[in-house]
């Protein structure tokens, strides 16, 4: 290998200072090579160098490794085929208002147990089921999901034969009710006692307020007594809201329609002809009253007419 450097070399020597070729002397030197051209001598000294050739460390590229987060599966929400949605805005819900239900119709507010139960069985058969006032008020204010025929049973003053009478059989059909209270009244004969209020809330029963004295309130005085802190008095005795009040004799006036408002309540029961409830009317909803003389037809007619 040596000695094709040596040769190279004296080829670059002889291009460069035009020399012809002499004899090489030295040769057994191999670090030394004397050239001798005329009078002109060359002398290349070789120096054994040692050349370190460094080799980069080559780290080849590998792409970053994502983080990968999982996620968690989503939740599939089944609608419920018994239910529809109600609202926001104006909805359709029949709402009937009793008093009475006792073995014989010795009044017009008094419907007899098979008059009740035919009433109740047409309705079941048709598919109807019960809801409260408040998921009317509800469904008008935000929305709501409720059974696709819902219906509203009402039951004014708190007479025990309601107990006696209706409430087993709605228990039997699956269905609740509102009952509103007289404060007055209660444990006095013929309305309901505490034992028999705590039994009804915990059928599922919503209680509504009917006054202290079932007093006819446009023009009276002590309008906060009747409405407000009777009103106090009841949640505190059962525990319940009491979120709504059915104005005793159906009877109203602006006033006593603002102090319902102001003591908290969240809608006023009246009664009238409508089934289509509204945020306006909600402190004057309608509800149509059954009565001793009706008819099948004639109760099929006031659940089903849509006004």
């Amino acid at each position: 290998m040596k000695k094709q450097w040596w040769g190279v070399l004296l080829t670059m020597v002889i291009l460069i200072t035009g020399c012809t070729p002499a004899i090489p002397i030295g040769l057994e030197n191999p670090g030394n090579l004397l050239l001798v051209e005329q009078n002109l001598t060359v002398e290349i000294t070789f120096t054994n160098t040692i050349t370190s050739t460094v080799t980069p460390s080559i780290t080849p590229f590998l792409p970053s490794t994502a983080t990968v987060t999982p996620i968690p599966p989503t939740a599939t929400i089944t609608p419920d085929p018994k239910l529809s949605q109600f609202g926001p805005g104006d909805v359709l819900i029949p709402i009937l208002m009793y008093h009475h239900v006792s073995p014989n119709a010795n009044s017009e507010y008094a419907v007899s147990i098979d008059q009740f139960r035919r009433q109740m069985q047409w309705l079941q058969d048709e598919g109807y089921q019960t809801v409260s006032i408040a998921d009317m008020v509800t469904a008008i204010q935000v929305g709501k999901l409720l059974p696709h025929k819902p219906i509203i049973l009402t039951f004014d003053d708190g007479f025990m034969d309601v107990y006696e009478n209706a409430y087993p059989l709605l228990t039997e059909l699956g269905y609740t009710a509102t009952m509103y209270l007289i404060e007055d009244v209660i444990n006095e004969h013929p309305y309901v006692t505490d034992d028999v209020m705590e039994e009804l809330i915990n059928a599922g029963w919503e209680l509504g307020h009917h006054s202290k004295s079932h007093a006819y309130l446009p023009g009276l005085r002590n309008l906060d007594e009747e409405v407000c802190d009777s009103r106090m008095r009841l949640i505190e005795r059962f525990n319940q809201p009491f979120d709504s009040f059915a104005y005793p004799f159906a009877a109203k006036d602006d006033k006593s329609i603002q102090v319902v408002k102001d003591c908290g309540y969240t809608s006023g029961a009246g009664n009238g002809s409508f089934t289509i409830h509204t945020e306006e009317r909600l402190f004057f909803f309608s509800r149509r009253e059954i009565k001793s003389y009706f008819d099948m037809q004639r109760f099929i007619t006031t659940v089903t007419d849509v006004r």
